[in-house]
């Protein structure tokens, strides 16, 4: 009798070495970049050690959009080690608050997914206002026509490239090559349904020296009316 209550008690209690297992444990979840200027890029490390007393191996590191995550440690990670896990956000296409997410997997029985974060504001200096046109639903003739403004917010003067398009069927015009502080330039745009197809898709680009955005692009659309 006296043998199955301590075999009982190891067994409710945990002791014994079926319940070895590691752990990851994060010395921070997130880290707050403040502000960036669009174009900078922001890198971090995040640190985790393995408290547990079996190896902890990663099996995958996923990140959003615009981040990019390199575990600079091994996979498999012996207890009492230190992870180490590098995250790269990329401001380029970003504006405004963000918060990107980096997904790790691991064989934690208590946290298979622990997922660490990015945020911060992007400072935007080159502004578009609208960044992309959607005429929409068009007649097949219908002259498709829309202006996009170009604002620079920083203390330089910015020079423009004359835009390209990636459709013949779209056509763009700047009004200047040049944009001083605290001024603006107009994109103007026309464009027709091609004469064979139901929908007109494309972009703008334009070319600049602000090294911050070093090309704009806008985004077109229209569809063939039913």
């Amino acid at each position: 009798m006296k043998i199955l209550l301590v075999l009982l008690l190891f067994l409710f209690t945990g002791v014994g070495s079926g319940f070895a297992a590691p752990q990851l444990v994060a010395e921070q979840l997130s880290y707050n970049f403040g502000e960036v200027l669009q174009g900078g890029k922001v890198d971090y490390t995040f640190r985790f050690r393995n408290a547990g007393d079996e190896v902890l191996e990663i099996s995958n590191v996923r990140s959003s959009c615009g981040c990019t995550a390199v575990l600079l440690s091994a996979r498999r990670i012996a207890p009492g080690d230190i992870g180490e896990l590098q995250a790269t956000f990329d401001s380029t296409r970003f504006h405004g608050a963000v918060s990107k997410v980096i997904s790790v997997d691991s064989n934690d029985p208590q946290h298979p997914q622990v997922n660490f974060s990015l945020f911060g504001n992007v400072k935007v200096e080159l502004v578009l206002n609208p960044d992309r046109v959607r005429w929409g639903k068009v007649n097949r003739n219908e002259l498709l026509e829309a202006q996009v403004i170009i604002r620079n917010l920083s203390p330089k003067p910015i020079n423009l490239q004359p835009p390209e398009t990636t459709n013949p069927e779209v056509s763009a015009e700047l009004s200047a090559l040049q944009i001083l502080p605290g001024e603006q330039v107009e994109l103007r745009l026309s464009a027709k349904l091609p004469d064979n197809k139901p929908r007109l898709g494309g972009y703008v680009l334009i070319g600049t020296d602000y090294a911050g955005h070093p090309q704009l692009r806008v985004s077109v659309s229209a569809r063939l009316s039913k």
